[in-house]
């Protein structure tokens, strides 16, 4: 499967990309992206399918495709799109309010929140909000292609209305602003768990949810009770426990295996966890 890179569709001094193509009877297999994508239809039909979900796109749907979704398109007759490619964490940085972070994320096809019926990735602009958005787009098109000094400034501002009226549009409910809180976290957490071995950094992993570090951190907090240095010790203090009890690794061996980096990693998280060192929980489970 394809895999389209950020480094290759973004330029390095932009936070976004903006293009217009005309299609007619192709099919693009299915690929992924490593930046979000918005997709506007101006003329003609499409299909679109995210994720596995097919549906048919026509002017003045928008679409919301995001990192890391699977995608496919293709017609059976000409249309023309605008496309808009940015990194998240970039736009979020720069251009959205890092607290209202969570509303973007809303829109972006989470499988958990989604139906047949109402895919979270679809708006559809009729009447004066068709017309403002297609004279938006052509503004920002025009901007991106002009090269001009503060191009990049320009650009964000426009993103910035951009995802305002996006948001409006959507109506996000406090229901699937919480589905979405619900099922970012969860599979944060899930990753977490399957890579305990891996070195886990904080700037890492509030990039998985297109946080600041600093909001991130506190957000944690909130979500899990305990902050994310010592949600990690624990953890990786459990896995040890389990691999102390079950295998006969030395304690370099086991403090390598769980991620602490060194023994006396191993042995503070392990004392504050289960009160004792590892060595005494070895000795005490052995009995």
């Amino acid at each position: 499967m394809r895999i389209y890179k950020t480094a290759n569709n973004i330029e390095s001094d932009l936070s976004l990309k903006i293009f217009t193509e005309n299609f007619g009877h192709q099919q693009f297999p299915v690929h992924v992206h490593e930046f979000v994508e918005i997709l506007y239809v101006i003329d003609g039909e499409c299909q679109q399918t995210v994720n596995n979900l097919t549906y048919t796109a026509r002017r003045g749907d928008l679409i919301f495709i995001n990192k890391g979704s699977t995608h496919a398109f293709g017609s059976n007759g000409a249309y023309t799109y605008y496309n808009i490619c940015f990194a998240p964490e970039m736009v979020i940085q720069r251009v959205v309010d890092r607290e209202n972070a969570l509303d973007l994320l809303s829109l972006t096809a989470l499988e958990e929140i989604q139906s047949e019926d109402a895919p979270i990735g679809r708006l559809t602009f009729e009447g004066e909000e068709r017309q403002w958005i297609e004279y938006l787009l052509k503004d920002m098109l025009a901007e991106y292609e002009s090269n001009q000094p503060e191009r990049a400034a320009i650009l964000e501002s426009y993103m910035t209305i951009l995802i305002a009226k996006i948001l409006r549009k959507a109506h996000v409910s406090p229901s699937t602003k919480g589905a979405a809180f619900d099922g970012v976290w969860r599979a944060l957490s899930e990753f977490i768990d399957e890579n305990l071995t891996e070195k886990l950094t904080l700037e890492d992993l509030a990039q998985k949810c297109f946080y600041s570090p600093s909001y991130f951190s506190r957000i944690f907090k909130q979500k899990f009770g305990i902050t994310l240095v010592d949600y990690l010790a624990r953890e990786r203090s459990h896995l040890a426990a389990e691999l102390l009890t079950t295998t006969t690794l030395s304690m370099e061996a086991i403090a390598e295996k769980c991620g602490f980096g060194n023994k006396s990693g191993l042995y503070r998280a392990f004392e504050k966890t289960y009160g004792c060192s590892p060595s005494e929980y070895r000795k005490n489970e052995k009995k």
